[in-house]
């Protein structure tokens, strides 16, 4: 490999983010929640929508429907405060009939909600296992908002919840793309460049041993050069590389990894769908997961006899990881399961989880492992 072959495999990790940025602008969760905010009113009669993100500590108001008056646009509203701040604090619900009298919720913002000429509001959580936004909705007046237009405020949020999922299963599937390119990336560099090294400076050693005059001074400057060389090729190898163990897209990684190798060996068509971002797990239950993976994967490959395959992993209430497969069923492969899912239940089990073997209606098999869900610490609390 020459000058030429190493920048172009740098030149790929250019064009390898510039394509995860494009990939993950085709979805554009903003355009999907901002027809929600109009859904909003057109619907449920209310006069004004917001649709709040949680960004760090606050909630900030990032799209809108309605409004007279610029004041809630990219609104920062402190967790706990007001009325969205306590629905993202609690995750529940909650309607203020008269916003100004009500001794539910702080008044930090009612200079705001006067300049739009509010009364009445209702606030709904959105959620993907933790409280990701809140949908409200308001009147002006002394209209009180019913209990329809409430319900109505639920629905959408769940599906807010699905499009803000959706958005962060692309985001995921991306970063892994990243990940898995960087890695062939390291290991070319590393074969390649790494082994070219290598020879010159065995060429340089033996020329040492020669004990050619005049020239040893030169090969010395040589194998310095070459030392910097390889020590520049080692870092940008470790960094090419995922870093730590507890690193979430490591994990996500892995299993596209196992995915991949599946469909090479076997011939049978399989895919890897993250649903929301990847969990921040201890490496012990990320080793866990990819062991569940591989053994629903290698149950499929001896005795399925599957045309497709599909890993799901999702978290939630529960971390979800499920192998699905379109094959015979169960009928035929337990008796060929052996000790490998009679083992890995155990272990799932005392780690709080449950592990399943089921069919599924439509024909095929599906292996699902609930752990518990990670805990905001990345941890994976203990039941």
């Amino acid at each position: 490999m020459d000058d030429d072959d190493v920048f172009e495999l740098l030149a790929e990790l250019d064009a390898l983010e510039r394509a995860r940025d494009e990939r993950v602008s085709l979805l554009d969760t903003r355009a999907v929640l901002r027809g929600l905010a109009d859904r909003i009113r057109a619907q449920f009669g209310f006069d004004v929508s917001l649709i709040g993100l949680v960004e760090g500590r606050d909630l900030v108001l990032r799209l809108w429907s309605g409004t007279r008056d610029s004041r809630l646009h990219d609104l920062p509203v402190p967790i706990g405060l007001g009325v969205g701040g306590r629905v993202a604090a609690a995750g529940s619900p909650i309607v203020v009939p008269n916003y100004y009298r009500s001794n539910r919720i702080t008044h930090d913002f009612d200079a705001h909600v006067r300049a739009e000429g509010l009364g009445s509001m209702a606030a709904v959580p959105v959620r993907t296992g933790e409280v990701r936004g809140v949908l409200y909705g308001a009147v002006r007046g002394e209209a009180e908002v019913g209990d329809d237009a409430v319900d109505g405020l639920r629905r959408l949020a769940r599906l807010a919840g699905l499009a803000v999922d959706v958005a962060d299963g692309a985001v995921t599937l991306a970063d892994t793309a990243v990940v898995e390119e960087r890695r062939r990336l390291a290991a070319s560099l590393h074969d390649s460049v790494g082994a070219m090294l290598f020879g010159v400076g065995s060429s340089v050693r033996r020329l040492r041993e020669q004990a050619v005059p005049g020239v040893d001074d030169q090969l010395e400057r040589i194998e310095q050069q070459l030392a910097a060389a390889g020590m520049a090729l080692r870092e940008s190898i470790s960094r090419l590389r995922v870093g730590s163990d507890r690193d979430p897209v490591r994990l996500t990684a892995d299993i596209a990894e196992s995915v991949h190798a599946f469909s090479q060996r076997s011939g049978v068509a399989a895919s890897f769908v993250p649903v929301g971002g990847s969990p921040r797990l201890d490496p012990a239950r990320a080793a866990l997961v990819k062991r569940v993976v591989d053994e629903g994967l290698l149950n499929v490959e001896k005795h399925a006899r599957a045309r497709s395959v599909v890993v799901t992993l999702a978290v939630s209430d529960r971390l979800t990881v499920a192998v699905l497969d379109d094959g015979v069923g169960i009928q035929e492969q337990a008796a060929g399961t052996g000790a490998g899912l009679p083992a890995l239940r155990r272990q799932v089990e005392r780690t709080g989880g449950t592990l399943s073997l089921l069919n599924t209606d439509e024909g095929g098999a599906v292996l699902r492992c609930e752990l518990p869900a990670p805990s905001p610490s990345g941890e994976v609390a203990l039941v």
